[in-house]
């Protein structure tokens, strides 16, 4: 017996299906099979039919008979149009496409419909096909596909699109990005080890490496790493891997988590370029903070990236007899957030500890308060002013150490781009896929990582357009999508397919990315 049944993508998008129960006669047990006919209008709830619905159903609704199914049927209907138009031409103008096709001739499209879909939607890869139904001029890939297309994206297969897509981008220099930590219950896939966690979760995980284009901002190569293996000892491993794609000059870009003396002595005896994060547990870290705040918010140290405005201050400092610079940097919305957070987490846990739900022996408690025992054997609890004074001072502070840029507006327009990298991998994390890294095999889990290095290349090229021609001002990318959403194609019975009216933001949108304005066919 079927039903129809609702699911709401992570974009918020309501995603229609009728379900019916099937017999799997190999694992001897019921299962679900669902067919995603459409998604549900968030203004009055009723279904918005793709084509598969129109395969299923008359138009008033009434199910076709068995024997109408196999017969094609060409019905009036729409589809999300403009976010496919600009990432098709992003992926076509970066030589994506080209690159893609000559590599995996007989998957390049659904590789990268997986990876538009990424892009477009930032949700569980196993919801590209109904996604895809509801636009226009892609492939809509079954589950069962995606998993076959996951595990056959071999190691060969992909070094080669490596090579390719390297010899094709011809950077100058390339950045060397640690991106992120993904963790896994999984004890099927080998570079699955026990390691640090982001997440402060006591899981095993594996490590990711990138390098980007310093020219282009486009990512260039990836590889996945054991999560035993340490962050300077990750990137210096990448060293092999470069000469196997043929490049030769790299930075190093890390964030304060990878921060030790110890790690940066190595680079600087090699002369190897890095940008790294300094926390402020250090005392270099704190002591330069401290030191420009009279004057760091002068007009003069002003600078601008992206759509924020910074403020920033540079010192030159000797470091084994090498050149370093330490850029000092100060977000004013950042400063009133962070102090915002930091007092709620103090009494947040204050409260805590009064309720017994907190022990005093907790680390952030002896962190944040003293303890004072009284005669009845209860404790006084006391605020450490001077720590939380100090941290409310630092807020919206942040240094990072180089041996090579020495513009603070530079640099921190190649860390903005390395949060966009990390922030884009981390919607591999919050996959269903990834996050908590259920894919039982090595190929599955490499091969979806590199569905996700695709949809990073579409993403990067459209944020670096954005950012070279000021579209921020007016849009965000996720803003920017939802925008160009709105332009639909209108298929006909007869075949003839008609592009809605382009509004003023599209074609402002279009204009800025310097492509073409979409046509009807």
């Amino acid at each position: 017996m079927g039903f129809r049944g609702e699911q709401t993508g992570k974009n918020g998008v309501v995603y229609i299906y009728d379900a019916t129960s099937v017999w799997n006669a190999a694992k001897q047990r019921s299962e679900q099979k669902r067919i995603y006919i459409g998604k549900k209008d968030p203004e009055t709830g009723k279904l918005i039919p793709n084509k598969k619905y129109f395969e299923l159903y008359h138009e008033d609704g009434t199910p076709k008979a068995e024997e109408e199914l196999p017969t094609p049927v060409h019905v009036l209907s729409s589809y999300e149009y403009g976010n496919i138009y600009l990432m098709q031409e992003a992926a076509d103008i970066t030589g994506l496409s080209a690159v893609l096709e000559d590599c995996f001739p007989g998957q390049w499209e659904d590789i990268l419909s997986c990876a538009m879909h990424c892009c477009s939607e930032e949700e569980a890869l196993y919801l590209c096909k109904p996604w895809a139904e509801n636009s226009f001029g892609i492939p809509a890939p079954s589950s069962q596909r995606i998993s076959e297309l996951l595990k056959g994206l071999d190691e060969d297969s992909r070094m080669r699109f490596y090579k390719k897509w390297a010899a094709l981008r011809s950077e100058k220099e390339y950045l060397a990005l640690d991106i992120t930590s993904i963790s896994s219950w999984s004890e099927l896939i080998q570079y699955v080890e026990p390691g640090y966690n982001r997440d402060h979760e006591q899981l095993p995980q594996i490590n990711l490496a990138m390098l980007f284009g310093e020219d282009s901002k486009l990512p260039v190569f990836s590889r996945v790493y054991p999560g035993s293996v340490k962050d300077v000892s990750t990137l210096l491993g990448l060293a092999s891997f470069i000469e196997k794609i043929k490049l030769e000059q790299m930075h190093f870009v890390m964030d304060k988590g990878f921060y030790s003396e110890k790690g940066i002595a190595p680079l600087l005896e090699k002369y190897i370029k890095f940008a790294i994060g300094v926390p402020f547990s250090t005392k270099a870290a704190k002591e330069l903070a401290e030191d420009c705040m009279d004057g760091i918010c002068s007009s003069a140290n002003a600078v601008m990236v992206g759509e924020n405005i910074y403020y920033a201050q540079t010192y030159i400092r000797k470091w084994n007899n090498r050149r370093v610079y330490y850029h000092v940097y100060y977000d004013e919305e950042r400063h009133v957030r962070e102090k915002r957070l930091l007092m709620r987490k103090v009494l947040h846990l204050e409260n805590q500890l009064a309720e017994g739900s907190v022990g005093i022996t907790d680390s952030m408690a002896k962190h944040y308060f003293t303890f004072h025992k009284t005669k009845d054997g209860c404790y006084n609890i006391h605020r450490k002013k001077d720590v939380i004074d100090s941290e409310k001072k630092l807020a919206g502070y942040f240094v990072i150490l180089t041996n090579h840029y020495k513009d603070p507006e530079q640099l921190l327009e190649i860390y903005r781009n390395k949060d966009v990298v990390e922030k884009s991998f981390d919607n591999l994390k919050n996959d269903l896929d990834l996050h908590r890294l259920r894919i039982h095999s090595d190929e599955a889990m490499e091969g979806r990582i590199f569905i996700g290095f695709i949809s990073l290349v579409i993403t990067s090229y459209i944020r670096e357009k954005m950012r070279v021609h000021d579209i921020y001002r007016k849009y965000s990318f996720h803003e920017l999508m939802a925008e160009l959403k709105k332009l639909k194609m209108i298929v006909f019975k007869d075949g003839k397919q008609l592009l809605t009216e382009i509004t003023s933001g599209q074609k402002f949108i279009f204009k800025a990315m310097e492509v073409e304005f979409p046509r009807s066919t």
